[in-house]
């Protein structure tokens, strides 16, 4: 009990330095549900349901989902977006084996949370679940945004390859590749947003 205490006060640690760095807040909402899945990610075993997904890409596993019965839709687009958010945010070293990048996983993750806001939007005694996941949409990027700080910090991201991160700033505009290029003296010829 003693270590998940441990690993739960670093992850809150991490979150928060990675705001503070990034001058910006999670909701409530979405910070209590990054620190659940990064804890469980520590914890558990199986936390983002990959037996589910298999070899799978996650574009077929959402578009089944959405034809299954309402507790396996929910599990299914779940596991979808807390994959794709994982992946693009905290380990997008993965993604570099993968025929798609970071903006294929981020609009699947997005698109996934949407559709399970959507499907707590017709369940009243849900109302909560549905604000969660409309925030998860809207916050998507921002979460991405802090878990690559993180990535960076607990040096998960190689920035030492300036054409991947160079790709990864265009497709995203997440600001830590652009502070990575701009620390190597390489300025993106995209205009900032």
């Amino acid at each position: 009990m003693e270590v998940v205490q441990k690993v739960e006060g670093f992850i809150i640690d991490e979150i928060e330095a990675a705001e503070e760095k990034l001058n910006i807040r999670l909701s409530k909402y979405t910070k209590i549900y990054i620190l659940d899945l990064l804890k469980r990610l520590c914890t558990e075993k199986d936390p983002l349901n990959l037996e589910l997904i298999g070899d799978r890409p996650l574009a077929i596993v959402l578009m089944e989902a959405v034809r299954k019965d309402i507790f396996q839709k929910i599990r299914d687009l779940k596991a979808v977006g807390d994959v794709s958010l994982i992946f693009s945010g905290l380990y997008p070293e993965y993604l570099t084996r993968r025929l798609v990048d970071i903006d294929y996983y981020i609009e699947i993750g997005k698109k996934s949370y949407y559709l399970l806001s959507d499907t707590y939007s017709n369940l009243k005694r849900q109302q909560e679940l549905f604000i969660l996941y409309s925030q998860l949409v809207a916050e998507f990027i921002t979460l991405i945004q802090i878990l690559t700080e993180m990535a960076s910090e607990l040096h998960f991201l190689d920035e030492e390859n300036l054409v991947k991160i160079y790709n990864r700033y265009r497709r995203t505009k997440i600001r830590k590749y652009l502070d990575i290029l701009r620390k190597n003296n390489v300025e993106p010829l995209i205009p900032e947003e």
